[in-house]
């Protein structure tokens, strides 16, 4: 036993049994199995506690969950799924400490990780290659720095093309950053797209035999590029709504008729149930001319000021994504935790979902996503949380 603990406290993390308490609010078709609290972090935290040192965004590739952590104990968690009773274990810790800190896999074995300023054998924002194909023993690969750093890193589907988004954010000015990834030893800096004043904060693709769109949103708008041609991307269509504070994210359905934007919002108090901070849905059959649906509004979340929670973390829908081939979408709130949400009739959707929790085992979650019938939440002020949902969730 003893050796067992020492082993995960090597890899960055202290592994508790989920939390049981009967004051968590969810609902009945989800339920938490395993945390992952991570080292440098407060548990239970307390009202002003640092924010940014805690779980950001997560990749998957089979049976590996790549869970990011920033701030000065920060780096990759790498945790795998197995068919024991514990279920998933650490298997590998890759240092990194660093501000934002974004990972994406490359391929089986190679991942990368964006930051805006990094420790981890460079300095300066870019990213950095890493081969984690003996997650135990991780090996730093080539780097790449330049102004602005990363925010997110989104791999061009099929090619050993990435993507780097530098934030978008206010009067922060960036570069879209396209780099050839196909040597890891020497990554470089390929093309550069200055698309707008504010530049993306977030990215994704959606392809199918017809078209190869990205989706940039960032600031007060979101732009539909065509990126037929990866080096050379043409914005074709754009969303502005006066009704969005901040367009931090956007993902396509499976089959690329609808677009789902996620609203960042840190300037308002109240946001339960209305347009603040909400999910917004837009029908992209025609990219070039999307058009408004609906929009979804979250329904629970902590008063700001209480343990954990601030204007932030309050009204805002943050990352997600959709379950495979269907119109259920698993998204991430901060401070009002993670819910399921049908869009079966994109006019009307619809919670079918929830895990919040409440006091001491409050979710502020940066990240929650779908991934081979789990759901993965990366909590910013904790660490990784492993939610099974009920064989009914998914509407079939």
């Amino acid at each position: 036993m003893l050796r067992l603990v020492t082993g995960l406290v090597a890899f960055g993390l202290v592994l508790f049994p989920a939390p049981v308490t009967a004051e968590i609010d969810k609902s009945d078709n989800v339920r938490r199995t395993r945390s992952f609290v991570y080292e440098g972090v407060v548990y239970p935290p307390q009202a002003g506690d640092d924010y940014f040192k805690g779980g950001t965004d997560i990749a998957f590739k089979g049976r590996f969950i790549y869970a990011m952590q920033q701030g000065v104990d920060g780096g990759v968690h790498i945790i795998k799924r197995t068919r024991t009773k514990r279920g998933h274990v650490e298997v590998g810790f890759v240092p990194c400490p660093g501000e934002q800190n974004d990972v994406e896999v490359v391929k089986r074995g190679l991942i990368a990780i964006g930051y805006h300023t990094s420790t981890c054998n460079v300095t300066g924002g870019g990213i950095r290659l890493i081969d984690v194909s003996n997650p135990r023993r991780p090996d730093y690969l080539g780097s790449v720095s330049f102004d602005g750093g990363t925010h997110t890193l989104t791999k061009y589907p099929g090619k050993p093309l990435i993507y780097s988004s530098p934030n978008g954010l206010g009067n922060i000015r960036g570069i879209e950053q396209i780099i050839d990834v196909s040597n890891p030893d020497k990554p470089k800096v390929v093309a550069s797209y200055a698309n707008r004043a504010n530049a993306c904060h977030d990215l994704t693709f959606y392809f199918d035999d017809d078209k190869k769109l990205a989706f940039c949103p960032g600031s007060d708008r979101t732009e539909i590029w065509d990126v037929s041609e990866p080096l050379e991307p043409n914005p074709i269509g754009e969303i502005v709504n006066p009704s969005i504070f901040y367009h931090h994210s956007a993902v396509a359905t499976h089959d690329g008729k609808y677009l789902v934007i996620g609203d960042e919002n840190t300037e308002a108090d109240e946001c339960e149930g209305g347009t603040t901070g909400a999910l917004w849905v837009y029908d992209i059959t025609e990219p070039t001319v999307p058009t408004f649906v609906s929009y979804f509004g979250i329904g629970r979340g902590q008063a700001p000021g209480s343990a954990g929670s601030d204007r932030e973390s309050y009204c805002t829908a943050h990352l997600y994504n959709f379950i495979p081939g269907t119109y259920v979408l698993v998204a991430s709130w901060y401070a009002a935790g993670m819910n399921v949400i049908d869009f079966s009739d994109p006019a009307a959707p619809v919670e079918i979902g929830h895990f919040f929790g409440s006091g001491d085992d409050y979710a502020n979650y940066w990240s929650a996503y779908w991934h081979k019938g789990r759901i993965y939440a990366n909590d910013r002020t904790r660490g990784l949380d492993v939610l099974r949902p009920t064989k009914d969730l998914v509407p079939r």
